[in-house]
């Protein structure tokens, strides 16, 4: 109605979970570590320096746990994420937020020079590049997690971000160790598989031959943590222990002739599986007498995997895997 009314007001200080003063002992950097993305996609590119921007700035105070997938999720377009080519079943295939691994890679990388405790890291199915086997962190939105501990006595500040074509994270904190004791990491390849190459039977005209997946070997490697006092070992111990899948080359090869010969010639080498003579039969029935414009070779390993599958050849030592099946 318009008139004065008094109220009474009931007030509960509410102390906040943390202060000032904690952040105060950040003082010192822990860990750090980058890795290279120079010859990956626009896409790709873009995808990174999100991921980077969404976890840099974050604070982790004593016993929490980090989640990556918390803070880089969900990959869509609202979200800042493009297409770019990943793994799903040892494929190439479109994925939105490809290259995010490349992320949780680096950042795995800072965590363990950091001491931190990690409490959930999977590797990928396939090898990928940027880092040495047994050092890489993969993720898949709902299902795969990169997590870690801040197992410390005071806070942790994450630094997260991207200069030219690198990527780089820095973890902050108290430093308590002593300045002469030296932590690394070493990669070991336990066993190796080479899966070869596959070559299938298509419709398409004898002497045509392309390649659509560049091989990928299969390893088991540790990774080796090595702590040094005054440049002696004092410890070795292995922190992990990964598996990599072998995934062959996988090569066209056309078929489809007027020649009846040259068909049943063709596929006859082809049951073979032996390369040299495959090549050879489908240069002698291409007319052209000579080795087949599209020769076999490597995936590189640092090529364009857009730019590569236009030419007809993938490189996925810069693909990480896809959100929706194996992993990002």
């Amino acid at each position: 109605d318009g008139s004065s009314q008094k109220l009474d007001a009931t007030v509960e200080d509410v102390k906040a979970d943390h202060t000032s003063d904690e952040l105060k002992q950040v003082t010192d950097l822990l860990g750090g570590y980058s890795t290279d993305y120079s010859s990956s996609s626009d896409n790709r590119i873009a995808n990174i320096a999100n991921g980077a921007s969404l976890i840099d700035e974050t604070v982790v105070y004593p016993g929490d746990t980090f989640s990556f997938l918390n803070h880089v999720t969900p990959f869509t377009a609202s979200n800042g994420y493009y297409e770019a080519t990943g793994y799903s079943a040892g494929r190439v295939v479109p994925s939105i937020g490809g290259g995010i691994c490349q992320v949780s890679s680096t950042m795995y990388n800072a965590v363990l020079r950091a001491e931190l405790e990690v409490v959930e890291r999977s590797n990928h199915g396939l090898t990928v590049g940027y880092v040495p086997l047994g050092a890489d962190a993969t993720v898949a939105e709902g299902s795969v997690d990169f997590r870690f501990r801040n197992n410390l006595d005071a806070p942790i500040y994450i630094e997260g971000y991207t200069v030219g074509k690198d990527i780089y994270f820095n973890i902050y904190g108290q430093e308590t160790r002593p300045s002469n004791r030296k932590v690394t990491y070493e990669s070991e390849v336990v066993s190796e598989e080479d899966p070869g190459t596959q070559f299938v039977a298509t419709g398409d005209a004898v002497g045509s031959i392309s390649t659509t997946q560049g091989k990928h070997m299969g390893y088991v490697a540790r990774l080796w943590k090595i702590v040094t006092v005054d440049g002696v070992e004092q410890s070795r111990d292995a922190i992990n222990k990964s598996t990599y899948k072998s995934s062959p080359k996988i090569v066209n090869v056309g078929t489809a002739s007027a020649d009846p010969n040259a068909t049943a010639a063709v596929n006859a080498a082809l049951a073979t599986g032996d390369e040299a003579t495959i090549y050879a039969t489908v240069a002698q029935y291409s007319g052209a007498g000579q080795t087949p414009a599209e020769t076999p070779a490597e995936t590189p390993a640092d090529g364009s995997a857009e730019a590569a599958a236009i030419l007809g050849t993938v490189d996925e030592s810069q693909i990480t895997e896809n959100t929706t099946t194996e992993g990002q």
